[in-house]
């Protein structure tokens, strides 16, 4: 018998979601999608308004960006959050697979069909389906999503009976589906089932402000599992902000995960241990306007403060800044006095 589909990662235990190999609780909801990025910001927000619609969600975005995070955000903030969320990789299932294991199948439907079985939208009904790689589908598996949507019915393959559901859909792809469908390769009227409400998920390269916070949340879980007590060096950190990250998120996981093995189980973890290409990028890096700029600036008022002696009523006149603006500048720049006012 083929593997059940229906083996949820995570189970609710009375609203509090909990992952079924840990005993600890999880963070659920718009918490999930880490990063103070404007890019970030503004999809927690619009992941906040959809999830309390019952419209179909459709969420793009390159390959490792988080897309599941982002379904199953929608679910834990939506109404639906005690019920089942299913997820199924559509692209990992040939043709004739896919439909039995999203409409299941009658007992003698086809050959080891011994019994009958249930499908995933069938038992998903009351939650979320949650059907990645959306575009991979076949004509026929289109064909007949697009009439469970129009109708809100399954027929299991092998059966003429009909069942109602009552499901919340939401698709992924790393696609860009209007295109697949002007290339006919995507059924348009699914298209427009399928795509409610859109969510475009921004690669990594992107939320470049975001990724400090990103490695240390994963090198952190990273640590928990190894039991490792080594931390990333500043250098490390800034050879990490460096890099383009083309495998956006899974990309950054999986070189902490690397790195994590390589690590000693204390001390800092220098960036000789990162992959080549990775500190070929940091050493080939030039500075941003922003960083240029808050380097002059500290460049600046440092030398200020040194020809006043540290007094900074006097480096706030050759400034031409109050005393109060000084010390605010100070403060943001990271500067300390030589003496105190």
């Amino acid at each position: 018998m083929a593997p059940d589909l229906l083996a949820i990662r995570r189970v609710t235990v009375r609203g509090t979601w909990r992952d079924a190999r840990r005993t600890g609780p999880v963070v659920i909801g718009v918490a999930r999608l880490l990063g103070d990025s404007e890019a970030m910001t503004a999809l927690r927000d619009a992941v906040a308004r959809a999830a309390a619609a019952p419209f179909p969600v459709l969420i793009e975005g390159e390959s490792g960006t988080g897309k599941e995070l982002v379904a199953r955000a929608l679910h834990e903030e939506g109404p639906r959050r005690d019920e089942t969320f299913a997820a199924v990789n559509c692209a990992t299932f040939s043709d004739d697979l896919i439909e039995t294991e999203l409409f299941g199948h009658a007992k003698g439907a086809f050959t080891g069909a011994m019994q009958s079985r249930r499908g995933l939208l069938e038992a998903s009904s009351g939650g979320t389906v949650f059907l990645d790689e959306v575009g991979e589908l076949s004509p026929r598996a289109q064909a007949k999503l697009l009439r469970t949507l129009q109708d809100g019915e399954i027929r299991k393959v092998g059966e003429n009976v009909t069942r109602r559901l009552d499901l919340r859909v939401v698709a992924a792809t790393n696609r860009t589906l209007a295109g697949e469908a002007a290339e006919g390769r995507f059924r348009r009227d699914l298209l427009y089932r399928l795509d409610v409400v859109h969510l475009h998920v921004p690669p990594l390269r992107a939320r470049g402000s975001d990724i400090g916070r990103l490695a240390t949340h994963y090198w952190d879980r990273t640590l928990m599992l190894t039991r490792g007590r080594a931390r990333l060096a500043r250098e490390t950190m800034k050879a990490l902000a460096a890099h383009e990250w083309p495998g956006n998120v899974r990309e950054l996981q999986n070189v902490l995960a690397a790195l994590a093995v390589a690590a000693p189980p204390h001390g800092e973890v220098g960036p000789e241990l990162l992959p080549a290409a990775i500190r070929r990028a940091a050493e080939e890096r030039r500075p941003t306007l922003a960083e240029a700029r808050r380097a002059f600036d500290r460049a600046f008022v440092h030398e200020a403060l040194a020809r006043a002696g540290g007094r900074r009523s006097l480096a706030a006149r050759e400034l031409g800044l109050s005393r109060q603006g000084l010390a605010k500048l100070v403060e943001r720049l990271g500067l300390a006095a030589r003496r105190p006012l």
